[in-house]
């Protein structure tokens, strides 16, 4: 059965952040990290992560809850150790695997953001420009470009799009889709301005009700 439960109007603004858990070799990787988090916080967003402590995840999950945010953590079982879960999260989900946790990261999610991040990070981000082809969401995707990291997938994509690889998909349109800055607090900005709304159909059945 479709979930037809109506988005809260009054919620907080949720982000779905995808970066990897593992500790760069450069220390400007965490320090962007740490002003997302901070950033995102002061937005009033409520940021849902893969639920590690380490590397960029456990910067972002520690500096957004230092700044006053509440964070969920979407974690596969497997990963559900001591030295991997982050112990202070608000809320804390583990699923069976990490199939499962892609969809759940993006469950009610009104924008995604991806931070430098390993093979997690790009099947997280392919997975969601994929579902976006297929028209199967709207949410903006934020590419946070720090020394440059995502200009060789930028290169990808566009050198997709000029070979004709994405001529079935006409709606496409990669400036739409990609939200890229190298600076933290000017793409949080961007991407909470253009963040999803409502389906149109959940727009139309609250705005029903609210005139009852």
């Amino acid at each position: 059965m479709r979930d037809l439960t109506l988005p809260d109007p009054h919620r907080n603004p949720r982000v779905a952040v995808f970066c990897g858990a593992a500790a760069p070799t450069d220390a400007v990787y965490v320090s962007a990290a740490v002003a997302v988090g901070t950033h995102l916080a002061e937005h009033g967003v409520h940021v849902v992560y893969g639920g590690s402590r380490l590397g960029m995840m456990g910067a972002l999950a520690d500096s957004a809850l230092a700044a006053g945010a509440q964070v969920t953590g979407i974690i596969p079982r497997s990963l559900h150790v001591p030295r991997i879960v982050h112990p202070g999260l608000t809320t804390l989900v583990t699923v069976p695997d990490m199939t499962v946790r892609k969809a759940r990261l993006l469950e009610g999610a009104d924008a995604i953001l991806a931070l430098p991040g390993g093979f997690g990070t790009l099947d997280e981000l392919a997975a969601a420009w994929a579902s976006a082809a297929h028209q199967e969401h709207a949410r903006p995707i934020g590419l946070l470009n720090t020394a440059g990291f995502y200009d060789p997938l930028l290169t990808f994509l566009n050198g997709a799009a000029t070979a004709g690889f994405l001529a079935h998909h006409p709606h496409l349109r990669l400036e739409n889709l990609a939200v890229v800055d190298a600076d933290p607090a000017s793409l949080v900005d961007a991407l909470i301005a253009r963040a999803a709304p409502p389906p149109a159909a959940c727009r139309t059945l609250a705005s029903r009700q609210a005139s009852t």
